[in-house]
């Protein structure tokens, strides 16, 4: 989906769906806008291309002899040019595939900075909350230990060091409370649009988020290790790079021959009034200073060459981020169960502890550290998910699985340009069913002689026909 870039009004983000703070960043970053802008600076290339098929006008206007004004209008249209003008055609439109692989893959890139902002955005909210229920229990802790030490059952150093945990607890909330502030930050510079007052409270508890993702990702497996790269821009962009790079070539190639072309010239003196037009048919040949163009013809295929390696490079590069991305949200997916179990461990433990003190038959620094512990299992779990949350989505955009990833139009099987194209889809529209094959397959004919030569043969019979008069159409 090629996303345009309007005017972005100031209004207020209110929705931490991370689908649609990645559509909003795509629609308005300028990295995304400039790549539209180069894709539609392609498009006018095709349009070019094309109309070099048709015929080039052109005026002088010189001195003759006896200083004589003399204007000449002529009309050249090329009838032969050893496929350069076609192979210039089909090159702009790889070019432009090309560049519209180029503004899938800085939607990418932008879609993946936003999950690593938004990422670092609900990891803050989740500690926020983790370390507000661990100050919650502590604080349960310090007013009961306020009144032992009142009543002179437990020692002061006891409250001392409950309140030391206390400190560091409050000192976590508020680098949580940073990096949330951070994480805004980035999202607002993504989108071009402040976040609204209150987001935090909108982000639900990460389990929700991770069984979905979960249950989206039960095919992905097959997908990294099949099918991936031919999904990502990146390897497409560089095949259709390839692709235009083989046109160059063959242009260059073509340069190698001459070109016949048809002309029409008028010429009109201005001091007699008189004028004249001719036709002519002519040919012009332009082999470069010293026949450089041969060389130009052995750069181009050394170009192909080069190209081609990087395209095989890329499709590397960009299974092994696939597999890696997929690694690190199976392994995530692992050790969330465990941590999952000791978290849930840990808070029996904690519960066990105190009544334990109570008795006398635990120290108030074994429950002090049972919290603690429980409360690191509660982070680490907080930390895990959101990193399989980061992973996942990650891998779904280098999967090109996202709802607003759009790329089947660009990567339809075309045949390549032809200048009779448009009459073979005449002759296709016309419902003249009575026209005889032959007529009918004219274009075909045209772009391929010796192969309907060979037909023609089949059709006839010609086996019966000496083996001499039949070499001689084949």
């Amino acid at each position: 989906m090629l996303m345009t870039s309007p005017l972005v009004t100031q209004a207020e983000v209110t929705d931490i769906d991370l689908n649609s703070l990645v559509v909003r960043a795509i629609d308005s970053h300028p990295l995304v806008g400039s790549a539209i802008s180069e894709q539609k600076a392609t498009q006018e290339g095709i349009s070019a291309a094309k109309r070099n098929l048709l015929p080039a006008p052109s005026i002088s206007s010189a001195y003759s002899k006896g200083d004589d004004v003399v204007t000449q209008l002529s009309i050249r249209q090329p009838l032969w040019t050893g496929g350069r003008l076609t192979a210039n055609v089909n090159q702009s439109i790889f070019d432009d595939k090309a560049a519209i692989e180029n503004v899938f893959e800085k939607q990418n890139e932008v879609a993946k900075s936003t999950i690593s902002a938004w990422q670092s955005y609900i990891t803050a909210i989740t500690m926020q909350r983790v370390y507000q229920e661990n100050l919650g229990q502590l604080e349960e802790f310090e007013a009961m230990m306020q009144r032992r030490v009142a009543q002179g059952v437990s020692a002061r150093i006891e409250l001392e060091l409950l309140t030391n945990r206390i400190l560091q607890r409050q000192s976590d909330y508020q680098a949580a409370k940073e990096q949330e502030r951070i994480a805004t930050s980035r999202l607002e510079q993504l989108m071009g649009e402040p976040l609204a007052e209150g987001m935090a409270y909108s982000v639900p508890k990460l389990d929700t988020w991770v069984q979905k993702a979960k249950g989206q990702a039960v095919n992905y497996e097959k997908m990294v290790f099949d099918e991936a790269s031919f999904r990502n821009a990146t390897v497409v962009k560089q095949f259709f790079q390839a692709e235009s790079a083989k046109q160059k070539m063959e242009a260059d190639k073509a340069a190698n021959y001459p070109t016949v072309y048809a002309q029409y010239a008028r010429s009109y003196n201005h001091s007699t009034h008189d004028g004249d037009g001719k036709f002519s048919l002519g040919m012009n040949y332009e082999p470069g200073s010293g026949f450089s163009n041969l060389a130009l013809a052995r750069a181009s295929q050394a170009r192909v060459n080069s190209i081609i390696q990087s395209q095989e490079a890329a499709r590397r590069t960009v299974m092994e981020n696939i597999q890696t991305q997929y690694q690190k949200f199976a392994s995530a997916k692992s050790k969330e169960l465990s941590l999952i179990a000791a978290t849930a461990g840990s808070q029996i433990v904690v519960d066990s502890y105190k009544r334990q003190f109570i008795a006398g038959r635990k120290s108030w620094l074994e429950v002090l550290n049972a919290v603690r512990e429980h409360g690191d299992n509660q982070v680490e779990l907080a930390t895990t998910r959101a990193n399989m949350l980061g992973a996942f989505y990650n891998l779904q955009v280098d999967l090109g699985v996202m709802p607003w990833q759009e790329f089947q139009f660009n990567r339809k099987p075309e045949p390549l340009f032809h200048p009779l194209d448009p009459v073979d889809k005449w002759l296709n529209n016309q419902q003249q069913v009575n026209l005889p094959e032959s007529i009918k397959s004219t274009p075909k004919t045209l772009k391929n002689i010796p192969n309907h030569l060979r037909d023609l043969t089949d059709k006839l019979n010609l086996d019966k026909v000496p083996k001499k008069l039949k070499k001689m159409v084949d």
